[in-house]
């Protein structure tokens, strides 16, 4: 159980100084930017113009 809260603690802070201190990218985005590109190319163009 100790193990696991000082292992927990000390990603907490190297994530947050990581986060402050470098251009980390934002997840969030690029996972909902990947679901709108298979999305696309999931479903084709309808040609019935």
């Amino acid at each position: 159980m100790l193990q696991f809260v000082v292992g927990f603690a000390l990603g907490s802070v190297v994530g947050m100084y990581l986060a402050q201190n470098y251009q980390v990218p934002n997840i969030t985005k690029k996972i909902e930017e990947f679901k709108k590109d298979a999305d696309a190319r999931k479903n084709p163009p309808d040609s019935k113009s």
